[in-house]
């Protein structure tokens, strides 16, 4: 049977983790106990080190700041390493340069069972990784390249979700909020997803939008959107 080594199950990794009809395992060494409790389901295979021995794949899903230490981590792995991560098409490149045998990742929507979400993935051994998703509730999708996927679709739904909180802070820092909301009634109504979202998940976000900065950066465009969005979830 493949083994699919899981680094780290997050609520993402998690929830992914149980949609792969395969042996997955993980690694608990220095995790928190939240860690523990949602990998509860996974055999434990000690240290990345071990768990770099056993696995057949590697299946990276981290905060976007950590992937690239992730990779270094798993330095001699000769499987396949699946990097799923929200980081830019360049820092994808600098993955692969680490793993012979690299896969491009993507999630986009709401941790599994949750309808839609798509895992899309890029690179000669995508297909392989598309098998273990066959009939699951986690989409898997071949792409050109799915880190600029990932790239572009977060760059607008949660880049124009720090767009609304920053507009909201300089309605109440004029006293003029009670007439945006009235002005603006269709994006006030959104404020309060707006804000769940930055409380639950804000911390990690910054990382992403700079990783989506770096991207638009390489394509010419301006950087500065996703430098701003970075600042408004880092306050």
């Amino acid at each position: 049977m493949t083994v699919v080594g899981l680094l780290h199950p997050g609520e993402m990794g998690a929830a992914v983790g149980a949609e792969i009809d395969a042996r997955v395992i993980w690694a608990s060494e220095g995790r928190s106990e939240a860690t523990r409790a949602r990998a509860a389901a996974f055999p434990d295979a000690g240290s990345i080190e071990a768990l770099v021995d056993e696995a057949d794949i590697i299946l990276s899903i981290c905060p976007p700041h950590a992937a690239l230490d992730v990779a270094r981590q798993c330095a001699g792995f000769t499987g396949i390493y699946v990097d799923a991560n929200a980081i830019s098409p360049q820092r994808a490149q600098e993955i692969a340069s680490l793993q012979p045998r690299f896969v491009d990742g993507g999630i986009v929507g709401s941790p599994p069972p949750a309808e839609g979400t798509t895992l899309y993935l890029s690179g000669a051994d995508a297909q392989t990784v598309a098998m273990l998703f066959v009939g699951s509730a986690l989409r898997p999708r071949v792409v050109a390249n799915a880190s600029a996927v990932k790239m572009a679709y977060a760059a607008w739904s949660k880049g124009t979700t720090a767009m609304l909180l920053a507009i909201r802070e300089v309605a109440r820092a004029n006293g003029i909020e009670d007439e945006w909301r009235l002005a603006a009634s269709e994006l006030a109504d959104r404020l309060p997803r707006a804000e769940a979202a930055k409380a639950k998940k804000g911390w990690r976000w910054v990382g992403e939008m700079e990783e989506i900065a770096d991207t638009f950066a390489a394509a010419g465009q301006p950087d500065g959107f996703h430098r701003a969005a970075a600042e408004v979830y880092r306050s």
